[in-house]
């Protein structure tokens, strides 16, 4: 059994922890023999290999008593890059549950829980669905739109060092004024508008 699942972008535009775009670089988890601890064969640099590894630990999440197999993990997606590599890894940790367990999951179902692991939507869901995702996870309630997004050719700068979510979330004003919300909110429906004309 194969698990693909693609890089995202997020955050476009002002649509701040609810726009995303699945990108054409892919997480693969390729399932193996069943084996009496987890093991995840893979060259991404030290990561864990056992069930401290976030695809397993994820996966644990949805289902605990998973029986543990062999892997074999591959990524072409950067890592700490800005294009949802731990999304990725979180909704194939879900698949993997889904599959190893047959839960039957729906695409809403996975979006739901990798939206409570994450705590926002906008890399998980492209992740999940594909395309363009417009998203929003109010009192731990998840509502999206999946849209077509036009073939396109993608320009990402990809930085010589590792920048985790959490760390750039740092930078961020814990506050915005009345004008400065309503210039957001204007913004991004604007951007929302353009993106789905195409």
């Amino acid at each position: 059994m194969k698990i693909t699942v693609p890089a995202t972008s997020a955050n476009i535009g002002p649509g701040f922890d609810s726009v995303g775009v699945a990108v054409s670089k892919y997480l693969t988890i390729e399932v193996l023999e069943p084996a009496d601890a987890w093991h995840i064969e893979h060259d991404l640099g030290d990561i864990p290999s056992d069930e401290n590894n976030l695809l397993i630990s994820t996966a644990l999440q949805v289902k605990s008593d998973l029986q543990p197999h062999k892997l074999v993990m591959t990524s072409d997606i950067p890592l700490a890059r800005g294009l949802g590599s731990s999304s990725s890894v979180i909704v194939a940790g879900i698949e993997l549950a889904n599959q190893l367990a047959d839960l039957k999951l729906s695409d809403d179902d996975k979006l739901d829980i990798a939206t409570k692991i994450e705590g926002h939507p906008d890399n998980v869901a492209p992740a999940i669905f594909g395309n363009l995702v417009v998203a929003s996870y109010v009192d731990e309630h998840v509502n999206s739109i999946v849209t077509d997004f036009p073939e396109c050719a993608f320009v990402a700068f990809i930085p010589s060092y590792e920048l985790k979510t959490s760390d750039s979330r740092g930078v961020l004003p814990s506050d915005l004024s009345y004008k400065e919300a309503v210039a957001a909110s204007s913004i991004a429906n604007v951007a929302i508008a353009a993106l789905f004309a195409g």
